[in-house]
């Protein structure tokens, strides 16, 4: 009897180690089955897309950037033009440097070409800071940016102020205004086998034929703007009603929405690209006065824009580019409007190093989470 107590609790032992070998060849078929798809998902055709995965690249350019903004009160009668003051930063030209290694890519500011004194008279100074961070991670594009200006002029000053401004030519400034951006935004590339989007704008790949792709793209942001005061000159703060002495203006959202990228290549070398995108944008806003009041904490839906190009010389080492890019946001209520525009214009000149081999990259390339990206 014993024996056949035995001879049972081997075999269901057997039945149960069979079983759990079996569990384990079949989830091991699935994750290779996994692995396999996403392999061929986001394989890149080698006639369309060089990669540069053993190379350090290095990048050195001049920006130019514009930041504008446009508060327009909606409330009173304005036959004159003075209920839509609008704000400058007095930033132009400045250097910057990039660095990009297989799939990663980080870009600062390096200041900016210093002012005479006769511009910082008239326009006063302004002091920025910016910094980018970006990665690649099967189908997507994470693009990461810091920035924050502070120091802003009035452009249509002479509204405001017209004897002053006539007869000094010095325009209306607000020293004290500052403007943080923060933003995460994620590019998912339908066409990744054909088409490189990191090609045009960092110069991490090479486009050797003309291709295009569908884009879907999330925007995580916040923007904050501050100053001491109000950002509404004195002149024109009765026009704003309860908003006169805004000085505080806080917008933090989550856009989705979708967009479309195309590069041409002439002679694997000579390329254009246009990109184009626009979506929905859900906005939390916070505005605040320096009386201490809060006339507005509320949720919005407005639209966000985003066109950018390209165009430059993409060669096995050398590459030259200039890329342009053109955002706009319309945050509106029923009694402001805040309009935003950022202009950035880079010329970028870099070279692709051989990069070193050691312990470190090859563990760094092994890791799963790094194959992931």
């Amino acid at each position: 009897m014993k024996f056949h107590r035995h001879l049972i609790s081997i075999f269901l032992f057997y039945i149960i180690i069979h079983s759990v070998s079996a569990q384990e060849v079949s989830v091991g078929i699935q994750h290779s089955h996994f692995d396999t798809l996403i392999t061929k998902w986001n394989t890149k055709d080698t006639n369309y897309i060089r990669t540069f995965p053993d190379k350090f690249i290095v990048t050195l350019g001049q920006s130019y950037r514009e930041y504008d903004f446009t508060f327009s009160q909606l409330m009173s009668t304005d036959t004159l033009g003075w209920g839509a003051p609008q704000l400058k930063a007095g930033t132009n030209w400045s250097p910057g440097v990039s660095i990009d290694f297989d799939k990663i890519s980080l870009s600062f500011g390096l200041g900016k070409s210093e002012a005479t004194d006769d511009q910082i008279h008239k326009y006063g100074t302004t002091t920025h800071k910016a910094v980018n961070l970006s990665f690649s991670a099967y189908r997507f594009r994470v693009e990461s940016s810091y920035r924050n200006y502070k120091g802003f002029y009035y452009p249509n000053s002479r509204m405001y102020d017209t004897l002053a401004f006539d007869s000094t030519g010095v325009f209306l400034q607000n020293p004290s205004m500052n403007v943080r951006s923060l933003r995460v935004k994620t590019i998912f590339i339908f066409n990744k086998k054909h088409f490189s989007y990191s090609s045009a704008y960092y110069n991490t790949q090479r486009q050797l034929k003309s291709a295009g792709s569908f884009l879907l793209l999330n925007n995580i942001y916040q923007n904050l703007l501050t100053t001491d005061s109000s950002f509404i000159p004195s002149s024109a703060q009765s026009l704003f009603l309860e908003y006169g002495k805004l000085n505080y203006f806080k917008v933090s959202g989550i856009s989705i929405g979708p967009g479309y990228s195309y590069n041409l290549v002439l002679w694997k070398t000579l390329y254009a690209n246009a990109t184009f995108t626009s979506g929905l944008d859900f906005q939390h806003r916070t505005i605040k006065t320096s009386q201490g009041s809060e006339p507005a904490d509320y949720w919005k839906v407005g639209v966000a824009n985003d066109f950018r190009i390209a165009i430059g010389l993409n060669g096995k080492r050398w590459f030259y580019s200039i890329t342009g890019r053109y955002d706009i946001n319309k945050y509106n209520s029923n009694q402001i409007k805040v309009t935003t525009t950022y202009f950035a214009g880079d010329i970028n000149l870099g070279y692709r190093f051989r990069a070193p081999h050691g312990k470190f990259v090859h563990k760094m390339k092994a890791n799963r989470w790094y194959q992931m990206m």
